[in-house]
């Protein structure tokens, strides 16, 4: 079951990263987690991070600065080949790329410093387990910074987009999958506020950011 969900992921991501950065409202995002994220971990030039789930770098090429290597993974192609590009354009040479589903595939031999994502989890059927094995992946003393949507009622996204596993996350849920894991140091705090038009009115979706360090 999981592999057929992240195959519906994959393609509904292959068919539009060629337009993803387009929409003001995921840039307006991007930039309030980087920014969340850069006020809340003490980010160091040397530090080795891992992006999940980084569609085409919103979120990493705004913290890229502020680290010395960036391993931008996901599990859409196309999204990846966005990437490359403007990483290319840019003439980054801090950044590298890979195809990565930790739900049906092994994590990368290295480890990190730092592991962050944004609007990745509830894409993920495991949430629970992805945090630990997140916490095995990084060294001693390091960082997760994950940012995700509070619970909502399905209306964020609707009911015709596929590979939705979770209508956000009760943020305690979040803090207690870090404790159990083995993090401490856990807190969530907002980290922006999404503003859509459902059903004639606006709605408000608070986007949290959980944090927890490896011992």
């Amino acid at each position: 079951m999981t592999s057929l969900i992240q195959d519906a992921n994959r393609s509904r991501f292959d068919a539009i990263a060629a337009q993803w950065d387009d929409s003001p409202m995921r840039a307006n995002m991007a930039k309030a987690v980087a920014d969340a994220i850069a006020g809340a971990v003490p980010l160091q030039p040397h530090w080795r991070a891992l992006e999940y789930g980084c569609g085409t770098g919103l979120v990493g090429l705004r913290l890229l600065p502020h680290l010395g290597h960036v391993l931008e993974t996901d599990l859409s192609p196309g999204m990846l080949g966005v990437l490359e590009a403007k990483a290319r354009a840019a003439g980054l040479d801090k950044i590298e790329t890979q195809v990565l589903d930790l739900t049906g595939g092994p994590p990368p031999a290295s480890r990190f410093d730092l592991i962050f994502s944004s609007m990745a989890l509830h894409h993920i059927p495991d949430v629970a387990g992805l945090v630990r094995t997140f916490f095995s992946m990084l060294t001693a003393g390091g960082w997760v910074a994950l940012a995700d949507l509070d619970a909502e009622d399905g209306s964020f996204h609707g009911p015709d987009v596929p590979g939705v596993q979770h209508h956000g996350f009760e943020r305690e849920t979040l803090e207690r999958w870090l404790r159990a894991a083995g993090f401490t140091a856990v807190s969530t705090r907002t980290a922006h506020t999404v503003e859509r038009e459902r059903q004639g009115r606006q709605r408000r979706y608070p986007i949290f950011l959980a944090l927890g360090q490896r011992p």
